[in-house]
């Protein structure tokens, strides 16, 4: 049995801590750990700097009041008026399974497989624009990976306790041309 020593943790990490650990099918206990382990191999792969900079550019100190909020039937009827403004067309489900398009006007257009990508069907850009939009959309091409890059995975692995990934890490390092 592993031994170990109680920590106190906030009502609010314990929380959050809770409901991940039943989708991820692991205790409270092994979810903080795993937490943990994230934070350990983080610090070890981003420069302290890195972490100041992200951590300030997140920090909003109305964050807590705006999700109180949204949690209120008046902060849900707010987004739900932000949505209608924003979208043009809305899309809906009949009670026949189809698919029904609704116009700021009121007007209801059935969508099929063929108006999907007709050109103004629906609100729909043309297909030339979907199909810019999709090659735009693709990753780019994944850069080399380097032997310093090599070196960070298997320090990151040694810090969570992984032997396998500092294995995987070395297999993967090309062989020296002679």
């Amino acid at each position: 049995m592993a031994s170990g020593i109680p920590v106190r943790l906030s009502e609010a990490l314990t929380l959050r801590a809770r409901s991940e650990a039943a989708v991820q099918d692991r205790s409270v206990t092994e979810q903080v750990e795993h937490w943990a382990r994230l934070g350990w191999v983080l610090e070890a792969a981003v420069s302290a700097t890195t972490i100041q900079k992200l951590k300030a550019r997140s920090y909003d100190p109305g964050l807590p009041e705006a999700l109180a909020f949204a949690d209120t039937s008046e902060g849900q009827a707010a987004a739900a008026e932000m949505i209608r403004a924003e979208n043009t067309i809305r899309f809906e489900e009949t009670t026949a399974g189809s698919i029904v398009a609704l116009a700021r006007d009121g007007k209801r257009t059935k969508v099929t497989a063929k108006s999907m990508y007709r050109p103004g069907a629906n609100g729909a850009a043309s297909s030339g624009d979907q199909l810019a939009a999709r090659r735009s959309a693709r990753p780019a091409a994944a850069p080399r990976t380097t032997a310093k890059d090599k070196a960070r995975v298997a320090q990151r692995a040694a810090i969570a306790g992984s032997d396998h990934s500092v294995k995987l890490a070395r297999s993967r390092t090309p062989a020296k041309r002679r």
